[in-house]
């Protein structure tokens, strides 16, 4: 099993591992030390994997374990373009960083892929921390960021959702300081004033999205990739417009509270 780097800041494509039937505690440690060291791991050309099979590649990156998230037990769902969770253009984010549990970790194999291909576009959060000033790291090393999220979705009625997370957040395993900011989600540094938080919020995007900072998967069919949702954050930078053809990427996802039990907290908490 061979592991060769996607980007110079995160991400690696695993060569040489089964993913049909592969699996001794020898290679789950190995892939283990992979993920924590790059924090995105592709499988590509193994075949689309089994509903159960997908739950077991995803459950050796844990805990948590993997959880169902669309209110009725399935542990596995489907994003596809036909609806609008996976077809709208969607900025940098990290899923639920509006919610005071975000998803650890999202697995996806893409099961449909329109001819003129389709992407999803990555940036590691960790690394950014990393490219700071100093004096913006050590400013930044104890404040503590509001994020905000509205649905734009016509399908959902949800409530504004609201939940503060430290800005420069220590990874549960590694370790890392990982810069807990994104596109979709940051709306206040709340110990600045109004005028520095949008000032930093500006600069910290800078660093995040630099061009040079992203790594573009462009999927092909069967293409599993497992990555850490707090260490990574993604991006469809295009409109999946189901015209363009059918897309669809079938997922797990890793967290320890699922999102129907953060929904009714919202809604509590928006009604209070």
């Amino acid at each position: 099993m061979d592991i060769r780097p996607l980007h110079a800041d995160f991400g690696a494509e695993v060569i040489g591992f089964d993913v049909q039937n592969g699996g001794t505690p020898a290679e789950v440690e190995e892939l283990r030390r992979a993920y924590d060291a790059y924090s995105l791991l592709l499988f590509r050309g193994g075949g689309r994997v089994s509903h159960e099979r997908h739950v077991e590649i995803a459950s050796w990156f844990g805990p948590p374990a993997p959880i169902a998230n669309d209110g009725q037990g399935n542990l596995v769902s489907v994003l596809q373009n036909e609806e609008s969770s996976g077809r709208l253009q969607l900025p940098f984010h990290s899923d639920l960083t509006y919610t005071e549990v975000p998803i650890k970790a999202i697995c996806l194999q893409a099961i449909a892929v329109p001819e003129g291909g389709s992407s999803t576009t990555f940036v590691s959060s960790a690394a950014a921390w990393g490219k700071l000033p100093a004096d913006l790291q050590d400013e930044l090393s104890d404040k503590t960021l509001r994020h905000v999220y509205a649905s734009r979705m016509i399908e959902v009625n949800w409530p504004t959702f609201v939940a503060e997370h430290p800005v420069r957040l220590l990874h549960s395993r590694t370790g890392r300081p990982i810069l807990l900011v994104t596109e979709n989600h940051a709306d206040r540094i709340l110990e600045l004033d109004e005028a520095r938080s949008r000032a930093v919020i500006d600069e910290l995007f800078g660093v995040l999205y630099a061009p040079e900072a992203r790594y573009q998967h462009w999927w092909q069919l069967d293409d599993l990739i497992m990555w850490d949702n707090l260490a990574v954050q993604h991006a469809r930078t295009e409109e999946a417009h189901p015209r363009a053809g059918k897309r669809a990427l079938q997922r797990v996802a890793l967290a320890e509270v699922g999102f129907h039990e953060l929904l009714e907290r919202a809604r509590a908490a928006e009604a209070a």
